[in-house]
């Protein structure tokens, strides 16, 4: 008797702080024309949120339910900025609880320093985050509302405190196993030298992309994003080849 075939991939995304975005739809997209089934998460709600482990225990399970539901094959994990921890994170907290082979990909996202410490805004001013929102074009008429960038900031902010814990976290956690980063050359908050340093952190495979782009990546550099996730399944399919 046949054994069932395999379904199709489960993508796992996770947004940049503030939730949402360009970058986090077209991750979405772009699996979903590759036929995979896309689960999007939300990073940690808290400090609190991700040292009593209740978001790793909530995203595991969602993920066991999302893969079990289609016979999934393959999981990609994949996030953008502060959702790169997040995903780095998830795939510490799978471990050996899934047993398909899993990938972590992340998009602007800044490795800990021997310190365990991030490029963060959350000590940033309102203002100097409005700097960096402008850069990479956030609408203008939305900063210079005194009142809606006081929102924006305060929740980047409380975002961002996260965002340093979860840095802190990876940084004591060891070395992974392999990741696939993407940099956006021209992303001022978030330089490549410091997505350039996960090489250091990886023991197996390391794949760094660096794309004329700013912090956040639109529907103009689909063809990158595509190139970078189709080298990731495809390193996958070949190491299922030799196993």
């Amino acid at each position: 008797m046949n054994e069932p075939s395999a379904g199709p991939d489960v993508c796992v995304c996770f947004p940049a702080a503030g939730g949402g975005g360009a970058t986090l739809a077209l991750l979405r997209d772009i699996a979903a024309a590759r036929g995979m089934t896309v689960l999007t998460l939300s990073n940690a709600d808290s400090v609190a949120d991700f040292e009593s482990g209740r978001w790793q225990d909530r995203a595991v399970r969602e993920v066991q339910r999302a893969v079990a539901q289609v016979s999934g094959r393959r999981i990609v994990l994949a996030g953008h900025s502060m959702g790169g921890l997040s995903a780095i994170c998830l795939h510490a907290a799978l471990g050996t609880r899934i047993g398909v082979p899993t990938r972590v990909l992340v998009i602007n996202t800044p490795c800990p320093d021997s310190s365990g410490r991030i490029p963060t805004m959350s000590h940033l001013p309102d203002r100097a985050i409005a700097q960096v929102l402008a850069h990479d074009g956030f609408p203008q008429e939305l900063l210079d509302d005194e009142d809606m960038l006081a929102e924006i900031a305060h929740g980047l902010r409380r975002d961002a405190v996260v965002a340093d814990r979860l840095a802190e976290w990876i940084g004591s956690d060891g070395d992974l196993g392999q990741l696939h980063v993407l940099s956006g050359r021209d992303d001022r908050f978030i330089p490549p030298e410091c997505c350039a340093a996960w090489r250091h952190r990886v023991t197996e495979e390391f794949q760094l992309t660096v794309t004329p782009a700013g912090h956040a990546l639109d529907a103009t550099r689909t063809a990158v994003v595509e190139r970078t996730f189709d080298g990731l399944l495809a390193a996958t399919s070949c190491r299922e080849d030799l196993a």
